[in-house]
């Protein structure tokens, strides 16, 4: 059985640009799962925005990027609407279900029960589940909460997020294997996936120059993958560059820094600033990191990328290096095709 991926995004153009861009063999049991906020969930502009909601621009966007291979939606961050007599859920999936897309809702346990609500009549017409992520606590404590899910297990993608804390779980050993083993009914949930990322919050740490940093998440899914587990897990990760929101008073991405995916690790072009003293422009900056990533010994090209073929041209000089919104969608297009090449 082939193991099925969840990129975890956050719907931020640059990402959802980057999908799109995806070849037909890196999007074959690839079911992304997008973190919707409110920034994200808003109305068209201008003057032909008559009528078309939110939720119908949602729907719009996913037909672009995806099309209607299915996919996870966790909107349980959307602020709830006073006024409304139900989640924004609803629409949503309203909206989905008349563009023939295949939303699958997703939650977690502290989400609003209004949430929990729309969770549950999504299901009633879609009939198509739902996901549920869970922190380490959670999933090793599954017994006593199970009775208080929106869903049964059997229509349950249960997903161990264990997010920025990967690199402590992985270093757990032989501890988090037995605890996979004892996940409370491991078998009777519709799937089983392991999630996390190892990207730092911020590279404040880090000099200007190349590091690579080990993908705990890969390792820990390897680890476990082969430690007989009774139920197959499949493997999730988080796709974006970073869970963090960019610190006050700092513009995002600068420093300009890049992330380029490896076959076990990630590449990070650490960058300096575009203004102040030391500083270097944008454009410079990227030409560079492309060059970096080009004569990288170990880079594993991928053929019939685009993010891989793209960043030739940067290197080369045959294609202007954009800006930060091109290299997320470099780096997402990357991640995603290296992952689904690489996973069994």
């Amino acid at each position: 059985m082939v193991n099925r991926y969840i990129p975890i995004l956050r719907w931020k153009q640059g990402e959802r640009r980057g999908l799109a861009q995806l070849q037909t063999a890196a999007r074959v049991d690839v079911f992304p799962l997008f973190q919707l906020g409110g920034e994200q969930f808003r109305g068209p502009r201008g003057n032909n925005a008559q009528g078309v909601t939110p939720a119908i621009v949602f729907a719009n966007e996913v037909s672009q990027c995806w099309g209607t291979a299915p996919f996870y939606l966790d909107a349980s961050a959307l602020p709830h609407n006073s006024g409304a007599s139900h989640h924004s859920l609803v629409d949503i999936a309203a909206a989905c279900r008349s563009a023939g897309l295949n939303m699958i809702p997703a939650t977690m346990l502290g989400a609003p029960p209004n949430y929990q609500s729309a969770v549950q009549a999504v299901h009633a017409i879609d009939g198509r589940g739902t996901a549920l992520r869970v922190d380490l606590a959670e999933f090793s404590s599954a017994s006593g909460w199970t009775g208080m899910m929106p869903l049964p297990i059997s229509d349950t993608d249960l997903i161990a997020d264990f997010r920025s804390s990967i690199g402590l779980v992985s270093a757990m050993g032989a501890a988090i294997i037995s605890t996979f083993h004892a996940l409370h009914n491991g078998p009777n949930w519709r799937s089983v996936t392991v999630s996390g990322t190892s990207i730092p919050a911020d590279f404040s740490g880090y000099s200007a120059g190349i590091h690579i940093i080990n993908r705990a998440e890969w390792s820990l899914w390897n680890s476990l993958s082969a430690g007989g587990l009774p139920y197959q897990l499949h493997y999730g990760d988080y796709a974006t560059v970073s869970l963090a929101a960019p610190p006050p008073g700092i513009a995002w991405g600068y420093p300009i820094n890049v992330k380029y995916t490896l076959p076990s690790a990630f590449l990070i072009c650490r960058g300096v600033k575009t203004t102040g003293r030391g500083s270097i422009d944008m454009a410079p900056q990227l030409i560079g990191h492309a060059n970096s990533i080009v004569t990288y010994h170990s880079r594993a090209l991928i053929s019939g990328c685009w993010a891989d073929g793209f960043i030739d041209d940067v290197a080369s000089g045959a294609e202007s290096p954009g800006n930060l919104e091109t290299w997320v969608r470099l780096s997402v297009n990357r991640h995603v095709e290296r992952v689904r090449a690489d996973l069994p």
